[in-house]
């Protein structure tokens, strides 16, 4: 036995009554046989409930509503290798309902299954259902998915597993083959994950730059340039926009310059010029002087504060001096460990009456204190001076810039009053046109200063392609370590493993019934995202039809269970079969016994010791070393 199996060795259910009913299961073939309506169903439907069914118990399902309230709780017996362990479920106990108890410790169905695949080796681990960049969560492949492929419940002979999407069923093939742990590790998931974290932000940094470009709009239309935003189109545009300024600029000065040569006659000219130097030269002085008079206003502020803090520092050390002074008499009076009265009744003042400590020199440390405190308060009142002093410095200063400014200024409206006439005449020429120029550069202004913002947000894409670069240079080592290690895994080998045992179970049903199995072998084919099981050269289900797709779901169980034995396999060494009353129209029954030898003989086989198949049916007549279980009693609605 190459890995723990488990098998069910009892289960129970108790009556409200407090009466037991109980089945005992052995290794190898257990058939449990009854007519119909003798509950064999109901009894694989309990084990499955006992095996982490989160959902309701079984008797709340059924047709018949009186079982609901008959069974009070369900218990079963199970081994996995050496270890046994006791599973019950308590419907009708408060706060219990939704809870498995293993060991009479209760837990959660989905913590039940994580123990059930632990004690089994069985890995923990999370595939992709589906696309696996497709963005939805990896669920856990648990042990209620493998479940499917272990219990074939009465109502499901149409698929390998019915109800189940493909990827799942892909997923539990792998596991049972001991293939998903070198196919879907952590490293594989991590890959995945940044592979959609790069996808996603490439199509932000796409979405980001036509949502820029759309919004750029005529910022950079230019013939022969096209209108997409780039570092190098935004370039150009800047490049053509100052060039357009610059020629308006001259355009704007040679039509004042034209324009004053016509309007001012030549003896006017060189005062006007003087005058219009004068004037630029006192607009300078006034913004230098304002500047200066921000700078002085700015050190007076300043000062104002430090001079505040000076004060109130000040103010706290005389308020220090004079709590020194009131408290400097304060003696103690009273003990301060019992509290009682105490006197210095001792003649000796060279110690302390209290401690015993000798006392040095208490006059000089009194006035070492004072002459401390008279020297911060020194320090304290010399910078508070010469914080006045500077204050009165600056504002002197700040006066005369005021005064500066007043007179500048009203120079400045001198010049522009003896101005006026030349710019009136000039006016007369140019206004118009200035005019014009003036509005094209305003225009050509705000083009600049949107075209500096579109500098900002190209960044934004440039941090979009920093992010992908950065991704993409993780992902590299991360694509090369999972391409190497699903190099290494070897599909051919676990296909031939399954469709060995499968096609074993077709052989050995031919040899029991010749003319069973009419058709060509099986083959099963592998892939990392698929597999597909052919008869021939078609799919199963495509080839097959009715009682021969019952013999191949039972070869698909026969070569399931021949895994057990494979030591890089995780098949837990149990199938559990509810064999239907009908299949395609005819009686199961006729069929049994030969359908069920070849699980009898595969599990006397020493490799499968401890192996176990649970098949449900109607009469098993004659049928040789198989545990038989009889039902008896018809439940009748």
């Amino acid at each position: 036995m190459s890995r723990p199996f488990l098998s069910v060795r009892q289960v129970e259910r108790k009556l409200w009554n407090g009466s037991v009913e109980s089945l005992q299961f052995e290794d190898g073939v257990n058939v449990l046989v009854g007519s119909p309506n003798t509950g064999k169903t109901k009894w694989l439907q309990t084990l499955d409930f006992l095996l982490g069914d989160s959902g309701t118990n079984p008797f709340e399902n059924s047709s018949d509503p009186t079982l609901a309230e008959k069974y009070d709780t369900a218990s079963a017996s199970l081994l996995i290798g050496e270890e046994e362990f006791l599973i019950e479920r308590r419907w009708k106990e408060p706060g219990a309902k939704t809870k498995l108890f293993v060991n009479n410790s209760g837990m959660a169905p989905s913590d039940f299954q994580s123990l059930l695949l632990e004690k089994l080796n069985i890995p923990l681990l999370h595939f992709p259902k589906g696309n696996p960049t497709s963005g939805q969560t990896w669920p856990q492949l648990s042990f209620r998915m493998l479940l499917r492929h272990i219990y074939r419940q009465q109502r499901f002979w149409s698929d390998l597993a019915d109800q189940q999407p493909t990827m799942e069923q892909h997923a539990c093939l792998l596991q049972f083959l001991g293939l998903a742990e070198r196919l879907f590790t952590p490293e594989y998931g991590r890959l995945v994950e940044l592979k959609m974290q790069a996808e996603r932000l490439r199509a932000r940094r796409e979405q980001y730059g036509l949502t820029l470009t759309e919004l750029a709009g005529d910022l950079l239309t230019e013939p022969g340039f096209d209108a997409t935003v780039t570092e190098a189109g935004v370039q150009r545009a800047e490049t053509s926009l100052g060039a357009e300024m610059a020629s308006l600029l001259q355009k704007r000065v040679d039509m004042l310059s034209s324009a004053k040569e016509k309007s001012i006659s030549s003896d006017q000219r060189s005062p006007t010029d003087r005058l219009a130097e004068k004037r630029a030269t006192i607009i300078a002085s006034i913004e230098s002087l304002r500047q200066r008079l921000q700078s002085a206003t700015e050190r007076a502020d300043e000062l104002r504060v430090y001079i505040a803090d000076l004060t109130e520092e000040l103010d706290r050390m005389a308020r220090a001096e004079d709590a020194g002074n009131a408290l400097a008499d304060l003696h103690i009076t009273h003990c301060p460990a019992c509290d009682q009265p105490v006197t210095d009744s001792q003649l000796d003042h060279s110690s302390c009456f209290l401690c015993h400590q000798s006392l040095t020199s208490p006059a000089g440390a009194s006035d070492q204190g004072e002459a401390r405190l008279q020297f911060e308060r020194d320090r304290l009142t010399g910078e508070f001076k010469e914080a006045q002093e500077l204050l009165e410095t600056v504002d002197r200063d700040a006066n005369k810039i005021r005064k500066g400014i007043e007179t500048s200024e009203e120079q400045l409206r001198t010049i522009e009053n003896q101005l006026a006439p030349a710019r009136t005449a000039v006016s007369a020429f140019v206004q118009s046109e200035v005019s014009v120029i003036d509005m094209a550069l305003g225009e050509l202004n705000e083009r600049q200063r949107q075209l500096g913002r579109l500098h900002g947000a190209l960044q934004i894409g440039t941090e979009f392609t920093s992010r992908i670069r950065a991704i993409e240079q993780e992902i590299e080592p991360l694509q090369e370590a999972v391409d190497e290690a699903v190099s290494t895994v070897d599909f051919r080998t676990a296909e031939s493993l399954l469709s060995r045992g499968m096609n074993d179970y077709l052989i050995a049903i031919e040899r029991l019934r010749p003319g069973a199995w009419r058709h060509n072998p099986v083959t099963v084919e592998l892939s990392r995202y698929s597999f597909n099981i052919r008869v021939g050269s078609k799919r199963w289900n495509a080839a097959l039809g009715g009682t021969d797709s019952l013999f191949f779901l039972m070869a698909y169980h026969y070569g399931l269970l021949t895994l057990s034995a494979q030591g890089e396999c995780h098949y837990p060494g149990i199938s559990i079969i509810d064999l239907p009353g009908e299949f395609a129209g005819e009686a199961v029954e006729d069929k049994e016994n030969f359908i069920v030898q070849p699980f009898i003989d595969l599990l006397k086989q020493e490799q499968f010791a401890g192996g176990q198949t649970i098949i449900t049916g109607s009469a098993f007549a004659g049928l040789q070393c198989a545990h038989r279980k009889e039902l008896h009693e018809v439940y009748v609605a």
